[in-house]
């Protein structure tokens, strides 16, 4: 086939084409290709075809009253005085996304249509403009007022249809420029339930106070506060600055556990659900017998955020997924957050977790040179006595005597490894044991602090642990059966062993 056949052919294919087109525009009401040419015209041949529908200032307008399938609102404009910004009439009192309502008052003043579509259109249906979607009556300070409906999207991209209420002039606007009247009055509440602390303080950090999870599937509560400066690193964990003092006292593991205490910082809501929520309204929502809810007490906050109903996204086939996509909460310590809001799932780790979920493996922490004695009683009575030489990070262990002997340095720093990693993995436990202790071991500090770790039998595989006079952990007995192996191994020279 020669190359003019081809040319011929392909011009008749295209032809084809834009004839279907020019069929399907024509019966469907859309604009022709000739109606819109302009806008794929080169940007030095295109036509403003723009046309002025309001000319003010944000000033000059005192209210706006909207109309739509959600209710609607009432826009104020700022006082002359200034005392006053815009605002919303329904949602006072509340925070506002102080941007977007004055953006109301802004774009209004000089609203402005991309074209004209029809001059004295015959037929508004097919604009949507005989059901409008929305309509917005403008209230202007020397006592005029203007009146637009708002119809369907038009078929150029963010574009609609909208003409002023009596007139059948048809004009295309910017739908960012109308927006806010189509959506919910609750899309103008500031979302930030809690800011971070670095957009609170000139410092980056915040003064960590009292941090606790109540929840209805638990008969405990799980608290958190500040540690008194005691971080430890080991090769294994990065011990956080906060701990557990309830229901057990328990180091918390620097990486597990920060997206817990810290979840709070910044928390934001996807969406106000409810303002102004009514006791009916909080028992629709779960929020009078909350599932969860979470207090944070400190210097210059108290922070309250219940935790209710689940909320379920639904599949292409209308079925709910599984997993809970977000929760209905409310917060009490910030002004302006009266609502009912509906927080992301994945911003609310208080929900599910666990205390081993979050704790570390070492059971108590103090750094070895800063360590005295370690007096272990019970299968055996031993005495380890350490010397130490310098002082803060420059301080090491120059000798260790275990009832009067000189035993290997390294072999004792791996002893005591072995006691700081008394496992928790197994479970936290709050029961007082019975019986007497079978193992003590008292760990005392060269500035008086001590920590008191006591193993009780509790079944043959199974031992508790009360530290510090707290039942707080159930352990393995082989742990237990190991220690003794590993306290003759440094007494005698022998190997200490961390697998048991």
């Amino acid at each position: 086939m020669n190359d003019k056949l081809k040319g011929i052919i392909i011009g008749g294919v295209v032809l084809a084409a834009l004839g279907g087109t020019l069929a399907v525009m024509k019966f469907t009401g859309l604009d022709t290709p000739t109606e819109s040419s302009s806008e794929t015209a080169s940007s030095s041949s295109k036509v403003d075809e723009s046309v002025q529908l309001i000319d003010k200032t944000a000033a000059d307008i005192t209210s706006i009253d909207v109309k739509n399938g959600f209710g609607g609102f009432t826009y104020t404009g700022a006082s002359e005085s200034g005392k006053e910004n815009s605002g919303i009439t329904e949602l006072k009192g509340l925070a506002l996304k102080t941007r977007t309502v004055s953006d109301i008052g802004e774009d209004t003043a000089q609203l402005k249509a991309y074209k004209l579509v029809e001059s004295g259109a015959a037929d508004l249906t097919k604009y949507g403009l005989t059901d409008a979607e929305a309509e917005f009556d403008v209230h202007f300070a020397d006592g005029s007022e203007r009146d637009f409906l708002i119809g369907i999207e038009a078929p150029q991209n963010r574009y609609r249809y909208l003409c002023e209420k009596g007139s059948s002039d048809v004009y295309m606007v910017m739908e960012s420029l109308i927006k806010p009247y189509l959506n919910p009055k609750e899309d103008l509440v500031d979302t930030t339930l809690i800011e971070s602390p670095e957009q609170t303080t000139t410092d980056s950090t915040i003064e960590f106070g009292k941090l606790t999870i109540h929840r209805s599937d638990l008969d405990y509560d799980m608290v958190f506060e500040q540690d008194d400066g005691n971080f430890a690193q080991s090769s294994s964990n990065m011990v956080s600055a906060q701990v557990m003092t309830e229901p057990i006292f328990a180091y918390l593991d620097g990486t597990r556990s920060t997206n817990v205490i810290y979840a709070l910082y910044g928390l934001t809501a996807m969406t106000a659900e409810k303002v102004f929520p009514t006791e009916a309204d909080l028992a629709e929502y779960g929020l009078d017998e909350p599932r969860c809810t979470v207090t944070f007490t400190g210097k210059d906050y108290d922070y309250k955020l219940d935790i209710g109903n689940e909320f379920h996204e639904e599949n292409d086939k209308g079925e709910q997924q599984t997993a809970a996509a977000a929760y209905y909460c409310t917060i009490k310590g910030v002004d302006g957050k009266d609502c009912i809001w509906k927080v992301d799932a994945s911003a609310l780790p208080f929900v599910t977790v666990m205390p081993n979920d979050i704790i570390s493996t070492l059971m108590t922490w103090n750094m070895v040179t800063d360590v005295s004695e370690i007096k272990l009683s019970g299968e055996t009575e031993d005495t380890f006595a350490l010397t130490i030489e310098g002082e803060g990070e420059d301080a090491q262990i120059a000798a260790v005597t275990c009832n009067g002997s000189e035993v290997d340095v390294e072999s004792f720093k791996a002893l005591y490894q072995y006691i700081l990693t008394c496992p928790t993995k197994d479970g936290i436990w709050f029961e007082e044991p019975t019986g007497e202790a079978f193992r003590r071991i008292e760990v005392v500090c060269a500035d008086g602090h001590s920590d008191v770790i006591e193993l009780y039998k509790d079944t043959d595989r199974r031992a508790i642990v009360k530290l510090n006079g707290r039942p707080s952990y159930r352990i393995q007995s082989k742990w237990a059966d190991r220690l003794t192996k590993n306290i003759e191994a440094v007494k005698t020279g022998g190997k200490v062993e961390e697998d048991y």
